[in-house]
């Protein structure tokens, strides 16, 4: 299932990417925001290691969770987060996240 964004740009750059179109260098504004998206991405070069570390530090993803955006095994993403001075939370933080963390597992065993 496919999600939209909505963002607003300034008038001068909206402008100038109109322009882009127009010129036919991208087939119409989509194309030429995702281009755009994607070569601040890679131009970033953030690994996926340091993205779910990011991640998991903001509290935003649980350790099973950072592991699988970073493509290792739980254990190696203990790892990183030790050898990044980054203290591993084993426990949930309140009752509504062992809650959550409990229907999700019963969701999981079926």
């Amino acid at each position: 299932m496919k999600s939209s964004t909505y963002i607003h740009l300034p008038d001068i750059v909206r402008e100038k990417a109109e322009m882009l179109v127009e010129a036919g260098m991208f087939g119409n504004m989509s194309e030429l925001i995702r281009e755009a998206v994607r070569h601040l991405v890679e131009e970033k070069k953030l690994s996926d290691l340091d993205l779910a570390i990011e991640l998991y530090k903001k509290d935003k993803v649980s350790l099973g969770k950072a592991a699988a955006i970073a493509g290792i095994p739980y254990d190696e993403m203990l790892d990183a987060l030790y050898l990044r001075g980054v203290q591993p939370r084993f426990e949930p933080a309140t009752t509504k996240d062992a809650d959550k963390e409990l229907k999700a597992a019963k969701r999981l065993l079926g």
